[in-house]
């Protein structure tokens, strides 16, 4: 699939520093080419978990596909991606999320600021944040296209979060809008934008990012003519897979047995 022996102690001295560092040119163009005419064929099948924007016909995301589609499971499975979440986590671990964010050219939407395990948290009952985001870019990613946006550093300190809509806390479908709950807190935003600046993660189709559950980031909409779209494997420890089981879709919430 690819290459990771630059993946070395340097690398994952970044990733504790800032939250996120990027592994470039992870995976050859005729790799990325197969992946995305895949997304594309699975994209018109009826299954679970494929979202939409607001305008009920742009693609915002398709979850869980290592479900339902033998293609996608053998990404899921990769040794090399398994490996490199292990020696992350520092120990064994299954997959919890697969999603591949969309992005679509002119009309893919923003992502406001927010980190990711208050989700998995709150709504899938995980203790700690032993986890990990292994993300591959599909697209060339520059700052029209929407790319991820990181607050570097913003790992190490506590969130706080802005009001929260009672109401829609219990939808699956809210926690993956441009709407979010659990979005951080403006005033705490600001003050870590102050203390430690932002970098953008943009690359090149094939790049591989990697980044913590705690890391403050967003992303703004695409407003190039071009689609920017990442696959994000979710990995978490073993020993911190939840006791029970929250309820929500297979698609969104991995298991043990699904390593």
């Amino acid at each position: 699939m690819g290459n990771l022996t630059a993946f070395d102690s340097n690398l994952l001295g970044d990733l504790e520093q800032n939250g996120y560092v990027i592994c470039r040119q992870f995976m050859s163009q005729s790799a990325i080419d197969e992946l995305k005419q895949n997304i594309d064929r699975y994209a018109q099948r009826d299954c679970p978990g494929i979202i939409k924007e607001k305008d009920g016909v742009t693609f915002r995301g398709i979850h869980g596909p290592h479900l339902y589609d033998d293609y996608f499971e053998k990404i899921a499975s990769n040794e090399q991606i398994v490996a490199l979440a292990e020696k992350v986590l520092g120990e064994a671990c299954y997959l919890h999320q697969f999603k591949i964010n969309m992005k679509q050219n002119m009309s893919g939407q923003s992502w406001p600021w927010h980190e990711d395990f208050v989700y998995w948290n709150e709504k899938d009952a995980i203790a700690e944040p032993k986890l990990i985001n292994i993300a591959l870019m599909l697209d060339d990613s520059d700052l029209l296209s929407g790319p991820l946006c990181f607050i570097p550093g913003s790992h190490k300190r506590l969130n706080s979060y802005g009001e929260t809509d009672e109401s829609k806390l219990l939808d699956w479908e809210n926690d993956l809008s441009a709407d979010l709950n659990y979005k951080i807190d403006r005033d705490a935003i600001a003050e870590m934008i102050t203390d430690n600046g932002v970098e953008y993660a943009t690359g090149s189709a094939g790049d591989l990012l990697v980044f913590n559950p705690l890391v403050a980031h967003c992303s703004g909409s695409n407003l190039s003519p071009t689609d920017r779209r990442l696959l994000i494997l979710t990995f978490n420890a073993l020993s911190n897979a939840p006791t029970v089981c929250m309820g929500r879709p297979e698609f969104l919430c991995g298991s043990v047995t699904k390593a």
